[in-house]
């Protein structure tokens, strides 16, 4: 299971609000970062190579970092172990 999810968000994006509700509809605790609301999380989501929301950074137990830009159930199922 993943250590820790951060979502970075804004509140006018579809796939963000999607992306969400799937996570919440698996269990998946998430750190819901919205970039319109604060300069720094803007600002981490520039780095991590984003153009669009959402961004997704999930660490697993190991320390692993994995950065999913766009919603992509696959890919975010397979970084968590649920597929």
């Amino acid at each position: 299971m993943a250590q820790k999810v951060v979502v970075y968000t804004q509140i006018t994006c579809g796939p963000c609000q999607e992306e969400k509700m799937w996570l919440t509809q698996q269990g998946i605790e998430f750190e819901d970062r919205d970039i319109r609301a604060n300069d720094a999380y803007f600002q981490e989501a520039i780095n991590l190579g984003a153009s669009a929301t959402p961004v997704t950074v999930i660490v697993d137990d190991q320390g692993e970092q994995t950065v999913i830009h766009g919603y992509d159930r696959e890919q975010l199922a397979k970084a968590l172990n649920l597929a």
